[in-house]
C-alpha cells in the first residue's frame, strides 16, 4: 500500500509482494473493546449503526458485525452497543485500511497532498507532451464517465502493451503514482538535464519564439543528435 492510501495495481507493486490476508477478530467471553489505543480509528458508514459493516439485529436485540471476504459473508461477533462491533472491525488489517482511506484527503485537498509528497521525496510530477492532454499530466487521463470519486486513470506503456495501473481522486495523485516509478523518474532526470545552448542565429530565434509563446522545447531521451525531441539534423 502506497502513502497515500490506494490499494495499488499489480504494475506499480514491488516483486514479490502479496496482499496481506484477512485476519479474523472473533469475539470471545470478555474481550477487550475498550478504546484503549489512541491510534485506533472507528470506520464511520451512512446506515442505521452509523459504523461500517455493522447491523442492528431486532431478534437476538445486539449489534451484529459481518465483513465480505472472499466473496462470503463472515460473522465476526454479536456486542451490547454498535460501538463495540466498531472497535472490533478497527482493529482487523481491513478496518486500519478502511480506516486510512476515511483519513485520505478529497479534492483540493488530495491534490496539494500530492503535490507536498512529491516535493519531500525529490520526485517531479512530469507533464503531458501532448497538447490534447485534458490533465497536464504524462500517463494521465480524466474519464468523466467512469462511476464513483476516482476518475483519473493512470495508463502506462510496457513492452508494447498499454496497461492500467489504477484510478485515483485527482490528475496530482494519478501523477505522484507515476513519478514514483522508474519510467516516471527516467522522465524525471531527462526533463532536469540542462538544455542545449542554440549556436545558430536561427536556433537563437527558435527558442525565444518559443519563450514568447510560452512553449517548452522538449529534451530527447536519449543523447544523441541536437539533444531536442523529433528532431532531425543535417549539417
Amino acid at each position: 500500500r502506497n502513502p497515500g492510501g490506494y490499494r495499488l495495481p499489480s504494475c506499480l507493486l514491488p516483486q514479490g509482494s502479496v496482499p496481506r490476508s484477512f485476519a479474523c477478530m472473533k469475539r470471545s467471553r470478555g474481550a477487550d473493546t475498550s478504546m484503549s489505543d489512541d491510534s485506533l480509528v472507528l470506520v464511520t458508514a451512512d446506515n442505521k449503526s452509523g459504523f461500517k459493516n455493522v447491523t442492528y439485529d431486532l431478534q437476538s436485540r445486539r449489534y451484529e458485525l459481518r465483513v465480505q471476504v472472499g466473496g462470503k459473508r463472515k460473522h465476526l461477533g454479536a456486542f451490547k452497543t454498535a460501538r463495540e462491533a466498531a472497535v472490533v472491525y478497527a482493529r482487523t488489517a481491513e478496518g486500519k485500511a478502511d480506516a486510512a482511506a476515511q483519513q485520505r484527503p478529497t479534492g483540493a485537498d488530495a491534490a496539494a497532498h500530492a503535490v507536498r509528497a512529491a516535493e519531500r521525496e525529490g520526485l517531479l510530477l512530469i507533464p503531458a507532451d501532448r497538447k490534447d492532454s485534458t490533465t497536464g499530466y504524462k500517463n494521465v487521463t480524466h474519464n468523466v464517465e467512469q462511476s464513483g470519486v476516482r476518475k483519473y486513470k493512470l495508463q502506462m506503456q510496457k513492452k508494447g502493451k498499454r496497461l492500467s495501473c489504477g484510478l485515483f481522486g485527482t490528475a496530482e495523485e494519478a501523477a505522484l503514482a507515476y513519478a514514483r516509478t522508474p519510467e516516471g523518474r527516467a522522465d524525471a532526470e531527462r526533463l532536469r538535464r540542462p538544455a542545449p545552448v542554440p549556436r545558430t542565429a536561427a536556433a537563437i530565434e527558435a527558442v525565444q519564439q518559443a519563450e514568447r509563446e510560452g512553449l517548452t522545447l522538449v529534451l530527447s531521451a536519449n543523447a544523441t543528435g541536437r539533444g531536442l525531441r523529433r528532431r532531425h539534423f543535417w549539417p
